[in-house]
């Protein structure tokens, strides 16, 4: 798996169908909101109730036309297409899901690393002076003794 953003890719089939599933233009990342609209241009795109089905198999009715996957993971992936009883169906538009971003882990890292890197002098210093304090203490109990 690539460090690079991992996400759904949406390709949409060129038809002359009345009934388009709209899909994201840009991916999206394994994790995120994912959401599929149903809709029928003549002469201009509009909401249609529809179902939703993922590999021909019927995902989900739903009268405002749109379905949201709330978290896109691997098992979604497949072939999508919605249907309106009476307007048609859509052409398929496959879904491709990859893994999540490691980019999130690097950064945290290299934080951590400039945090300790800015941090050090301080505490350098602070240990000096430290063992400077202990030090002068000491010499005063020692000379007492004697």
């Amino acid at each position: 798996m690539s460090a690079l953003s991992t996400a759904a890719f949406c390709t949409e089939q060129k038809t002359d169908d009345d009934v388009i599933l709209d899909s994201p233009v840009h991916p999206v990342t394994e994790g995120d909101p994912l959401t599929l609209r149903c809709l029928y241009r003549d002469p201009k795109p509009s909401n249609l109730p529809a179902e939703f089905y993922k590999n021909g198999s019927l995902l989900q009715t739903q009268t405002t036309g749109e379905m949201t996957i709330r978290t896109v993971s691997k098992s979604d992936e497949g072939l999508y297409h919605c249907k309106h009883p009476e307007k048609g169906e859509s052409p398929q538009s496959w879904i491709s899901v990859r893994g999540e971003s490691k980019s999130g882990a690097s950064f945290s890292v290299f934080s951590l690393l400039s945090s300790l890197m800015a941090g050090s002098p301080y505490l350098l210093v602070s240990i000096v002076l430290m063992v400077k304090c202990y030090r002068a203490r000491a010499k005063p109990d020692e000379l007492n003794s004697m």
